[in-house]
């Protein structure tokens, strides 16, 4: 039971935060009083004791000064869960996220296939991404009980598999006897394509339906896929009325998945849905940063700066340049500067995107390509109109980050099934097609330019 000074406490900050701050930050704490007006606040884990150290301490001095007779000092620790009294309290670690990841390595079972560094500790939380973390650490915490199911949705490369493998570890620290199932919507597809045609379809059922936590990567392949689609339903039915967790991830809403039945898409929306956006400036660096941290990388600030402004769309691009920067700095034994980050991503760079909009796009594709921008925002079908139109789709989804409804409303309400299928092409023809890359990378190097 909340500490009822705490409580009152509680009550006069939640309006003054977002509802995503709160539920992560603040809902899950306590009020200990170990000696008159010596105070212990029990926090959940590492991340928001930091978070509560960070931002909102100040505040909480003052309304405890008010609220507590003779009050002194209060302090923040970690606590175990259930923890109710100090004697089970446990010593406070040091606040670095490979503490946390050896915590999960140490006590984890063995046989957990799940990546040791993807927890909640070592995850950078930022306004892009705040309200899908609070909800798989809520799954995490209280499987089948919170969000059921909690579905996950952005681009590539923001960490939606992270979150989703942060859930299985935690849950398996926590609860090692519960029975997780980690599969790709792929791989789903492929085992019962494979059980159909070997007569194993029962071992099949059994094997996802008996589950405890059933974790599903990139749920959009499910598209054009009726069988597996049936089967996937099933067991999502079987699995829900079981009060078992569902979590899933795609890069786009459920509604804007083709060929997504129906009634999949209503289930799906019985939980909870959250985006991950692309992450801005500053929480950039700071993933920079803490990956400087993990590598014992001294980067000077200009240069995870520079790198930040280049990279702007893709956590996992981020990440992988202050790798090349860092070995190429030990491998040349050279000082680490801005000059030489520049030509250790030259191959990666993006155009800078805090500036650019779809007028800027549109007006570099028609420049390019000489046709007027009243007919790539018109309906005409030609060749000559629907191919620089389906790169504008493009370079606003990947370069801007856009979603498909929004892209659709800037090129004259066009119906987002539309601007789904142009993203769709021009992706497969650059697989194929050296022009199709040459032309998507001259538009890039003339919006690199600002004009």
């Amino acid at each position: 039971m909340t500490n009822p000074i705490w409580q009152d406490i509680l009550n006069t900050l939640e309006p003054t935060m977002s509802r995503p701050n709160f539920a992560t930050w603040l809902a899950s704490t306590d009020l200990i009083e170990e000696i008159p007006g010596a105070l212990t606040i029990t926090v959940p884990n590492q991340y928001a004791k930091s978070w509560l150290e960070d931002h909102i301490i100040g505040d909480i001095e003052k309304l405890l000064k008010k609220s507590v007779e003779n009050f002194e000092q209060v302090r923040i620790v970690v606590a175990k869960r259930g923890a109710s009294s100090l004697d089970d309290l446990p010593i406070l670690q040091k606040a670095t996220e490979e503490t946390d990841e050896k915590a999960i390595a140490d006590e984890a079972p063995k046989n957990n296939p799940f990546n040791p560094k993807y927890t909640f500790e070592s995850f950078i939380v930022g306004n892009n991404n705040r309200l899908a973390f609070a909800a798989a650490h809520a799954v995490a915490d209280k499987p089948g009980e919170a969000y059921n199911p909690l579905f996950l949705y952005g681009g590539v490369g923001l960490g939606k598999t992270h979150l989703m493998q942060a859930v299985a570890n935690h849950i398996t620290l926590n609860n090692p006897k519960k029975k997780i199932a980690y599969v790709s919507c792929e791989a789903f597809a492929n085992e019962f394509i494979e059980a159909l045609q070997h007569k194993a379809i029962n071992e099949f059922k059994r094997k996802y339906r008996s589950v405890d936590v059933f974790l599903v990567d990139d749920i959009q392949f499910l598209a054009n896929k009726e069988g597996t689609q049936e089967e996937f339903f099933h067991t999502f039915n079987t699995l829900h009325q079981a009060n078992r967790q569902i979590v899933m991830t795609a890069d786009r809403m459920p509604k804007e998945i083709g060929d997504l039945e129906e009634r999949l898409i209503s289930r799906i929306g019985w939980g909870m849905v959250a985006d991950i956006q692309t992450p801005n400036f500053e929480n950039r660096v700071a993933i920079l940063q803490a990956k400087a941290k993990q590598m014992n990388f001294n980067a000077p600030p200009e240069v995870l700066e520079y790198i930040a402004n280049t990279i702007t769309n893709n956590i996992r691009e981020l990440e992988g340049s202050l790798t090349k920067l860092a070995t190429t700095a030990t491998v040349e034994d050279c000082p680490v500067t801005v000059e030489l980050a520049k030509v250790v991503m030259k191959d990666l760079a993006r155009p800078n995107t805090r500036n650019l909009t779809t007028k800027k796009v549109i007006k570099v594709v028609t420049e390019q390509f000489g046709i007027d921008a009243i007919d790539l925002l018109g309906k005409k079908r030609v060749q000559e109109l629907v191919y620089p139109r389906q790169i504008v789709m493009y370079i606003l989804r990947h370069t801007l980050g856009h979603s498909y409804p929004q892209i659709g409303d800037e090129l004259g309400g066009k119906d987002h099934t539309t601007i789904m299928h142009g993203v769709e092409k021009i992706e497969r023809l650059l697989k194929t097609d050296n022009q199709v890359e040459r032309d998507i990378r001259d538009v890039s190097r003339t919006l690199e330019g600002g004009e």
